[in-house]
């Protein structure tokens, strides 16, 4: 039987909710604070079972969340969700695998991805695509990023919401297409900002496939190729990196979270390796209370055109190397 493991799903445990509302209310919180599949564990297993899902990384929900927090209210109720996740966890270690969020990526943040670390065994840190709009390679946040080599734990990155425009939002467009986009900048900016240069032991997983990066590489790559060759002609800035910008990118790991799509997850699969490709739903989100990614998801995987070796290591195997 193949293990299936989950590498990219959701929680929203109920006391950090509940504490959250309190200091800092938002309409994305309460439109879940009623929701009990966020954190009730019995109808999750009941989900997972029914398609054969095995164990499930869990990564705090919402980003959008702690967007206008202050500061120090934003570092105390980050400490309250790390440790209620790792509750979560532990009281189904068999099935949970419990990874940190941070909202923030400099100043005592660090020091609460360490403590996550070393004291609460989490297995990595979820960041999310820009930092109140400053991009998540700025000069502030490159200790952040020695911390996470240092410690050799994955980094999950979930796109946040950003001010594209003041109608994106109408028809969810901003999470539907806003957030690829801006995955895809996040990704961009740490391969052309040098972090990954630096950093060549940094492990990271993109959400929604990594997004736009394998389909664009090769427009990535003539643009970086181009800007270099004529710095008079192009004022940006540029940096010539170590590999080529098809390598580089390729370092990321590719999540299968693409709503079941098989062949667009082929394309990930050969652009990231499938020693590089893991499975994932972003449950409990879908339609069907969550039950449709999960169901759209499993399927894509099982009826991609690779063989059973390949299978097997997208679904459970690349995820347990990564953390071992």
């Amino acid at each position: 039987m193949v293990e299936r493991i989950d590498a990219f799903a959701h929680v929203l445990p109920k006391p950090f909710i509940d504490e959250m509302l309190e200091v800092h209310p938002t309409e994305e919180l309460e439109a879940v604070s009623d929701t009990p599949r966020f954190w009730d564990m019995d109808i999750r297993f009941a989900d997972l079972d029914e398609y054969g899902i095995d164990r499930q990384v869990i990564t705090l929900a919402r980003p959008p969340i702690w967007r206008g927090i202050d500061r120090d209210d934003a570092l105390e109720m980050t400490r309250v969700a790390n440790d209620e996740v790792k509750k979560m966890a532990d009281e189904h270690p068999d099935r949970l695998i419990p990874v940190a969020t941070l909202p923030y990526l400099d100043g005592k943040f660090v020091d609460e991805f360490e403590r996550c670390i070393d004291d609460l065994d989490m297995a990595g840190v979820q960041i999310f695509s820009n930092v109140d709009g400053q991009p998540i390679d700025a000069e502030p946040f490159r200790p952040f990023y020695d911390a996470v080599e240092s410690k050799d734990v994955p980094i999950w990155l979930h796109p946040q919401l950003h001010e594209w425009h003041e109608w994106d939002s109408e028809y969810m467009l901003h999470k539907i297409l806003g957030w690829p986009f801006d995955t895809s900048l996040a990704l961009a900016r740490l391969v052309f900002g040098g972090v990954m240069d630096d950093h060549p032991d940094l492990k990271l997983i993109p959400h929604h496939m990594g997004s736009m990066i394998p389909h664009f590489v090769n427009r990535l790559d003539l643009f970086h190729q181009m800007q270099v060759e004529h710095r008079d002609v192009y004022p940006y800035p540029v940096n010539e990196l170590e590999g080529t910008v098809e390598e580089t990118f390729s370092r990321f790991y590719g999540d299968s979270c693409r709503c079941g799509a098989s062949d667009v997850l082929e394309d990930g699969l050969e652009f990231f390796g499938e020693d590089k490709f893991v499975f994932a739903t972003d449950y409990p989100f879908g339609p069907d209370e969550g039950r449709g990614f999960l169901r759209e998801e499993v399927q894509g995987i099982e009826d991609m055109d690779i063989d059973e070796d390949a299978r097997r290591k997208v679904f459970g195997e690349n995820l347990k190397s990564l953390l071992a």
